[in-house]
C-alpha cells in the first residue's frame, strides 16, 4: 500500500479518536451538569482587630440614669452614649462578686428606681464570663462563678459596689469595686444628659422595656454602604487548609457553592443574603456561653469592615441562635431584609451563619430635620386599638429603619421609628397597625392583627 493511503488512514483514525474524545469531554462539562468546578487555594489572614472589638460588640446598648424620681435614657449625638459611659468606667477594678438574691416584684422596682444610679443595659442575655473578659480593662482579682445578667448598677452613693441584676428572674448580685475614680463617669453623665430622653420601665413578660413619656425628636442618620460579592465569602468561609474543589449551581433564585459534603454557602440574587453551614463544626453545648463565644467567632469570621458599629442584640436559649445587630447613635438598626444583622447558630448539627452582603461601615451625619415620635403609651395604644393585647407584644425598642437603597447608591438612609416584637418577629409599629397610620412602605405588608 502506498505511503499517502497509510497516512490517510492514520489521519481518518486520529479524527475519529478525537471526535469521541471531544464528546466525552462535552457531556462530563460542568455547565451541561448546571455547575462550574473551580479550583481554589484560599488564604485568609486574621485580622488582630477582630478579638480587640469583642468587647465593643459584645457591650451593653443603652444606659440610664435615675435623678430625683425620674430616670432619663442618655443619648449622644453621633456616639453611643452606652459605650462613653463604659470607657468612662474602664480603668475600675471589679473583686469577688456575692450570691445572687431574689427579689420581690417590688423590692425590684424600688431598686431599678434608685437615685443618683447609672444603669447599663443589655439587649439581651449576657454571662458573667464575657462581661469579665472585656468590660474593664483588667479582669476581677478574684475568680467568681459564670452567671447570667442584663444590666449593671452603679450607685454614685456606694462607690465601692457594683450590682449585676437578671431582669427575668429579679435577681441581683453585688460584686466589690475598687479604683473606682467617679469622676470621669460623673463628667459623661453631665454632658450626655441635655440630650436625654425622659422615660420609665414598664414589663412586657420577662422583659424590662423604656418607654417614653413624652414626644421624642430623633436626628435621622445615614451610613455608607458595604457591598462585598460572594466570592469575598467563598475565600473566607470555606476550608483553607488545601485546595478545594468548589462546586457552584445555580438553583433557581439561589446560588449555592458546596465543598464536600460539610461545606455549603448559599446566596439568594435578590436579596443579598447569604447563609453558611458548616456540618463539620457540631457543638453539642447548650449553655449561654458556649453560645456567645461560638457567635463571636462566627461573626469574627467575616472580616466585616463595620465591625465596631455592630452590638450583641440576643440570644435564643432554644434555638441557641445569636443574633447581631448594626447600631447608629446607641439604637439597633432594623429593615426587612435582614441587612446589617448576622445570626449565628452553632449546635449539634453543625454551625451555621446568616448575613448580607450589604453591611454598613462609615457613619454620615446628616442635616435633616428631626422625627418627631409619639409616646410610648400612643402606640401601644395604636396598637390595641387594632386588636394587638399588650400581653402579646414581646417587646418594643426605638431602633432606626433600613430605607432599601437604589441599586446604584452607596448610601443608606436611615429613620428613627418605634419597632415592636410580636410572635418573635419585629417590625415598625405601622407595620402591625392595619389601618390609618401606615406609611407607603409599609402598605404592601399589612400584618394581621393577633387574635
Amino acid at each position: 500500500m502506498k505511503l499517502s493511503g497509510w497516512i490517510l488512514r492514520v489521519s481518518l483514525i486520529a479524527m475519529i479518536a478525537l471526535s469521541l474524545v471531544f464528546t466525552w469531554l462535552i457531556w462530563q462539562n460542568p455547565s451541561r451538569l448546571g455547575r462550574e468546578e473551580t479550583t481554589a487555594v484560599v488564604q485568609t489572614k486574621k485580622d488582630p482587630n477582630i478579638a480587640k472589638l469583642k468587647s465593643t460588640v459584645m457591650a451593653p446598648t443603652a444606659v440610664y440614669y435615675q435623678q430625683n424620681a425620674q430616670k432619663w435614657q442618655l443619648f449622644e449625638a453621633d456616639n453611643d452614649a452606652a459605650q462613653t459611659v463604659r470607657l468612662s468606667m474602664a480603668k475600675w477594678r471589679l473583686g469577688t462578686v456575692g450570691t445572687a438574691v431574689r427579689l420581690s416584684a417590688d423590692d425590684f422596682t424600688k431598686l431599678l428606681a434608685s437615685q443618683d444610679t447609672v444603669q447599663l443595659h443589655y439587649s439581651g442575655m449576657i454571662t458573667y464570663r464575657t462581661f469579665n473578659s472585656g468590660f474593664f480593662n483588667k479582669k476581677a482579682t478574684a475568680t467568681n462563678g459564670d452567671f447570667q445578667f442584663d444590666r449593671i448598677l452603679f450607685d454614685f452613693a456606694h462607690p465601692d459596689r457594683l450590682a449585676f441584676i437578671n431582669d427575668e428572674t429579679r435577681q441581683v448580685r453585688y460584686g466589690n469595686l475598687s479604683n473606682a475614680n467617679t469622676a470621669a463617669l460623673r463628667q459623661t453623665v453631665d454632658d450626655t444628659l441635655p440630650n436625654a430622653f425622659a422615660i420609665s420601665e414598664m414589663r412586657l413578660g420577662t422583659r424590662q422595656v423604656a418607654v417614653y413619656r413624652d414626644q421624642i425628636q430623633v436626628q435621622p442618620y445615614a451610613y455608607l454602604l458595604d457591598q462585598q460579592s460572594a466570592n469575598h465569602y467563598v475565600a473566607l468561609l470555606m476550608p483553607a487548609q488545601q485546595a478545594s474543589a468548589i462546586d457552584s449551581r445555580e438553583i433557581g433564585a439561589e446560588t449555592v457553592y458546596t465543598v464536600g459534603t460539610n461545606y455549603r454557602l448559599t446566596l439568594t440574587t435578590s436579596s443579598g443574603l447569604m447563609e453558611f453551614e458548616n456540618a463539620a463544626s457540631a457543638n453539642r453545648k447548650k449553655d449561654l456561653q458556649t453560645a456567645l463565644t461560638k457567635a463571636y467567632s462566627g461573626l469574627g469570621s467575616l472580616n466585616l469592615l463595620g465591625l465596631n458599629a455592630v452590638r450583641y442584640f440576643s440570644c435564643d436559649r432554644t434555638s441557641q441562635e445569636t443574633t447581631f445587630r448594626a447600631f447608629a447613635q446607641g439604637l439597633p438598626i432594623f429593615n426587612g431584609e435582614d441587612n446589617g444583622k448576622v445570626t449565628v447558630a452553632s449546635t449539634s448539627s453543625g454551625l451555621q451563619i446568616d448575613f448580607s452582603t450589604n453591611n454598613l461601615i462609615v457613619p454620615i451625619p446628616t442635616q435633616q430635620a428631626k422625627t418627631t415620635l409619639p409616646t410610648t403609651a400612643t402606640v401601644l395604644a395604636q396598637l390595641k386599638k387594632d386588636g394587638y393585647a399588650t400581653t402579646g407584644i414581646q417587646d418594643i425598642v426605638l431602633g432606626y429603619y433600613w430605607h432599601t437603597q437604589a441599586a446604584d447608591s452607596q448610601v443608606v438612609a436611615l429613620t428613627p421609628t418605634y419597632f415592636v416584637e410580636i410572635n418573635g418577629e419585629y417590625r415598625r409599629y405601622t407595620q402591625w397597625l392595619a389601618s390609618g397610620m401606615l406609611d407607603d412602605d409599609s402598605k404592601a405588608n399589612t400584618a394581621q392583627p393577633l387574635e
